[in-house]
């Protein structure tokens, strides 16, 4: 058996940097007053990091009697001694230290050639450093599209960007963004923005670029004169054409365009007035609309998230663009809101159409949930203590007089009232089809297969399954990675969805939510979506879905 020893081999190599005689490399960091000499042995920095070992074999380093020279006055002392004591002991403790620290630490991995360390600090900052990213996304794009290495950063930004772009372009830090990363996200289908308002932060940006129009109102063009407007034409050229400028309004293209007629081409310009006053499309210059955006209101999911799910519940592939407006999610049960007591989960659910479940789970931050595209009409026990109903020989009952439940149901043989299938009174069984005659099996007909487990009085089941094809419970993992979603359709629509007043219930084993616990076990779904069978509950949500 072979035994492995790493933790004592790790204080060892840690002790080697407190040794001020063993050493044959002085690396000196930071500028001004801010430096720091570190020294270290040249062996262990050629076996940890390419960059030294390249500028050792070839000679790169100046070296004075016996002694090799660094000097990085790019990298600040409490950058590096994160990073010669990752080198020495394979340790790296970010939990006190700032965001920009961390971002620093990353430009650094990138330039020793550290790879492990360079996908370490992204993912690191995407999962811990999320606000501090959100306050600096300027900052942090400036930074990591200089590195390819850097593209996980890169796109969490973008993406997060996309997602919610308002408190990005509102931000003080946006007219300093670069052409090129500005480019790049007017280029995005995902943008979730109005494109009005687009257009309004592309004005806004091209005027900061230029300081012969600083102090320009755009508010006040009377007092811009034709090199003004031509300044701002050929700041702006390379992006006009990734405006989608026929997915605006005519009255926000008649005050907030026109007045800028002379920064567009001739020709775009006069065919998105023949757009918004005869109605002509264009041949040309009209792209197509950018994928619409959810407002989820969800403290869980984000709306990509919600993307997925409406193309799910289309059947759609999950990258499929979604116009604007043309799905909405609703949320009408959240439990750190409402509480999570069950007979409030149903009376929020009650009557509102096809609804998404979706859950936090507490143990491990799986965000799992179901779709179910039929009413959840509950009755607790269906307790229609104004139901009556006429049996055969026309008295006048009420609904629970002998046991009976509110079925409406009396025997056709005496007269008598049906107790769980039976009648009281002469014993036939009477659990046929109102429709064709057939016998109920599990709150189906056996031969025209209706659902006969439901109310005449109020409407609503009595613990019956509904039959639907489209129902589906999905794992959407920890949220971050989007290869790593699942869905599980129904595979028998008989056992789609179980109504019962105890629980929700997808499939009576695939997925039950009762109070602020659960259980998965697969049935009636595809697959199952956890790994674990019982789970306990952090958050859950659930929204109505309905076209827009």
């Amino acid at each position: 058996m072979e035994s492995k020893f790493f933790s004592k081999l790790s204080q060892d190599l840690y002790q080697l940097l407190d040794d001020t005689d063993d050493y044959d490399v002085i690396i000196k960091v930071g500028e001004k007053s801010n430096t720091k000499e570190f020294h270290a042995r040249s062996n262990i920095l050629k076996a940890r990091s390419p960059y030294f070992k390249m500028a050792f074999s070839q000679n790169r380093v100046s070296k004075k009697d016996d002694i090799y020279k660094f000097v990085k006055p790019n990298i600040s002392p409490i950058v590096f001694e994160m990073i010669i004591i990752y080198v020495y002991t394979g340790i790296l403790d970010l939990r006190e230290k700032a965001g920009t620290d961390i971002l620093e630490l990353l430009v650094a991995s990138d330039e020793f050639l550290m790879e492990e360390l360079i996908t370490f600090v992204q993912k690191y900052l995407i999962e811990n450093q999320t606000e501090w990213l959100q306050n600096n996304f300027v900052k942090v794009l400036h930074t990591v599209f200089q590195f390819e290495s850097c593209k996980q950063l890169q796109d969490y930004c973008l993406e997060s960007i996309c997602d919610d772009p308002e408190p990005f372009f509102n931000s003080p830090n946006f007219p300093t963004l670069e052409k090129n990363i500005l480019l790049g996200l007017l280029k995005r289908d995902d943008l979730s923005m109005d494109e009005i308002e687009l257009w309004k932060n592309l004005i806004k940006w091209g005027i900061a670029q230029n300081s012969e129009l600083n102090g320009k109102n755009v508010t006040n063009l009377n007092r811009w004169n034709k090199s003004d407007f031509l300044t701002l034409k050929n700041t702006l050229y390379p992006f006009i054409s990734h405006i989608r400028f026929f997915d605006i309004s005519s009255k926000d293209f008649h005050s907030k365009i026109w007045p800028f007629k002379t920064v567009l081409p001739v020709a775009l310009f006069e065919d998105i007035v023949s757009f918004h006053f005869t109605g002509t499309q264009p041949v040309k210059n009209k792209l197509p609309p950018r994928s619409g955006k959810f407002l989820t209101d969800s403290k869980i999911i984000r709306p990509k998230h919600a993307t997925i799910l409406a193309n799910w519940i289309q059947r759609n592939d999950i990258n499929s663009k979604i116009p604007k407006n043309k799905y909405n999610f609703n949320l009408i049960y959240r439990g750190s809101r409402d509480g999570f007591d069950i007979n409030t989960m149903r009376s929020k659910c009650n009557g509102q159409g096809a609804c998404v479940l979706i859950i936090q789970v507490k143990e491990n931050g799986t965000i799992i949930g179901g779709y179910n595209p039929l009413d959840w009409n509950y009755v607790n026990n269906c307790n229609c203590e104004y139901g009556y109903y006429n049996n055969s020989r026309g008295i006048r009952r009420r609904a629970f007089d002998d046991d009976v439940y509110c079925n409406g149901r009396y025997c056709n043989n005496c007269g008598g009232y049906y107790n769980g299938g039976y009648c009281n009174n002469c014993g036939i069984n009477g659990r046929y089809c109102n429709n064709c005659g057939g016998y109920y099996n599990g709150g189906y007909c056996n031969n025209c297969g209706i659902n006969g487990g439901y109310c005449n009085n109020c409407g609503g089941y009595h613990n019956s399954w509904a039959d639907t094809k489209e129902s589906f419970i999905f794992s959407l993992d920890d949220g971050k990675d989007l290869k790593k979603v699942k869905i599980s359709r129904v595979i028998n629509n008989n056992y789609a969805i179980y109504n019962s007043n105890i629980a929700l219930n997808f499939g009576n084993s695939d997925l039950i939510i009762n109070g602020n616990s659960g259980t998965c076990n697969q049935c009636h779904y595809e697959s199952s979506i956890l790994d674990t069978n019982n789970f306990s509950i952090e958050e859950m949500e659930i929204f109505k879905f309905c076209q827009g």
